[in-house]
């Protein structure tokens, strides 16, 4: 058999592809130091969530209270203004949601929590909400919105 017992790459026993590997994994492992990850879940559990939302509201903001912590639940109070879907909310009604969010510069810890940011939650003045039966955000599901719909 020929090849049998012979290293190859310098004789170091390691293939090449396994050097690539490793480097792969080194780089991403940077990568995720310098930039943080919002998500760790697949996109399609998000995407479903949002197709499976009991409730999905539009709401005009009119405070958000941040955590005392970098990161934690934001209370964002406003008034729904649309029902996109749903028949448990109605316009006009006042509505008090917990939005998970981070500080600038806070480091929440890795899973599937998408974590909005403190300051853009407070810049912006719509939001749709993606909620289950209970009333609270589907997997994280609230997308600020800059504009009326």
């Amino acid at each position: 058999m020929a090849g049998v017992g012979r290293k190859r790459h310098g004789g170091a026993g390691f293939s090449a592809a396994a050097g690539l590997v490793r480097t792969g994994i080194a780089a991403a492992m940077v990568a995720g130091l310098a930039f943080p990850a919002q998500a760790l879940l697949a996109p399609h559990y998000y995407e479903q969530a949002r197709r499976e939302a009991a409730s999905v509201i539009v709401i005009a903001v009119r405070a958000v209270t941040s955590p005392s912590e970098g990161f934690g639940t934001c209370r964002v109070t406003g008034q729904v203004k649309a029902v996109e879907r749903g028949a448990a909310h109605a316009v006009g009604q006042d509505i008090t949601l917990a939005v998970p969010c981070r500080k600038a510069g806070a480091q929440p810890p890795l899973g599937g929590t998408i974590y909005q940011d403190v300051d853009a939650l407070r810049a912006t003045p719509f939001g749709r909400a993606y909620l289950d039966a209970q009333g609270a955000l589907a997997l994280s599901q609230y997308e600020m919105l800059k504009t009326w719909p």
